[in-house]
């Protein structure tokens, strides 16, 4: 086998020959001679080495070497196509992947996109979820929102949220909250995770409090701790910008302003020195004028 890459003419006609397992249905797709069609695929099976096809009277068949290159094959081509369209298609136009924090699109993200789809109605978004930062392994997303403490070796990153939490609770909750003392007899809810802790709280407005004595019910999800608190099971540690109006306005109080400051944060992120898509780059500077993010941000020293 030649270490080289085939010709790419031969390469797209195997795709459909082989899709089709038809060399006369390839040719008619390909606008090509069947005798054509043929020879392309003998010469990048010479050049590969290893046969892609077994022909059989008129039925042609993949070889288990060809079964094994077609989706190779095929992902290449798509992945090829698509970014052709998002480097050379004008501005507003082509496909948008996203790999989304869970929390982040189900909180905030899912609440402000028709914003952003009103704006630019000619792209077509795609998301995917994932909730750890050991979900977001290389892929073809475009652009990665995580939750973390951004300690991630090889990733552009930009801050998304202030990087501080406050208390949060249901309306009648609330009002039986007047001083930091009132926590210690309410459930409180705490994100796994997260870097911040109702310890570190208590020990910011300084009560020396006993771990054991409290109520403490603990998620893997920000969404969770949300609908636990708004149906009015306890309090939690949330960012203040995360929430909408109507959550603020509806569902949710801060009675006590006491912020604390977290390493942890919501980073928009993407690999170090891999050029943004145009769908990729105006999503981006809507994000940051949705999230009032008005400067430019250079890579977070962490």
């Amino acid at each position: 086998m030649k270490t080289d890459l085939p010709p790419m003419n031969w390469v797209k006609t195997f795709e459909v020959a082989a899709r089709l397992l038809n060399f006369s249905a390839a040719a008619r797709e390909l606008n090509m001679t069947q005798s054509a069609v043929s020879q392309q695929i003998k010469l990048l099976e010479h050049h590969l080495g290893d046969p892609l096809f077994i022909r059989k009277h008129r039925k042609v068949t993949l070889t288990n070497s060809g079964l094994a290159y077609l989706p190779v094959v095929q992902g290449v081509l798509n992945n090829l196509q698509r970014k052709t369209a998002d480097i050379f298609s004008p501005i507003g136009k082509g496909r948008l992947v996203l790999n989304v924090n869970y929390a982040f699109s189900s909180l905030w993200l899912t609440h402000h996109l028709h914003k952003f789809c009103t704006r630019y109605p000619g792209i077509r978004l795609q998301l995917i979820h994932s909730n750890w930062e050991r979900d977001f392994s290389e892929s073809n997303y475009d652009l990665s929102i995580m939750n973390g403490n951004g300690r991630w070796p090889g990733l552009s990153l930009e801050p998304l949220l202030k990087a501080e939490v406050q208390a949060f609770c249901s309306p009648q909750l609330a009002k039986l909250i007047h001083s930091p003392n009132d926590l210690l007899s309410l459930p409180l809810i705490e994100v796994m995770g997260s870097s911040h802790t109702w310890s570190q709280w208590f020990e910011t407005v300084g009560i020396d409090m006993d771990d054991s004595k409290l109520v403490c019910h603990k998620v893997d999800t920000l969404v969770a701790a949300t609908q636990m608190v708004k149906s009015g099971l306890g309090v939690m540690l949330a960012y203040p910008d995360f929430f909408t109006e109507q959550d603020l306005k509806e569902t949710l109080r801060s009675p006590l302003k006491v912020r604390l400051p977290t390493e942890d944060n919501y980073f928009l992120a993407f690999p170090e020195g891999k050029p943004l898509s145009k769908s990729a780059t105006v999503f981006r500077d809507w994000l940051r004028e949705e999230l009032g993010l008005l400067v430019n941000h250079a890579k977070t020293p962490l």
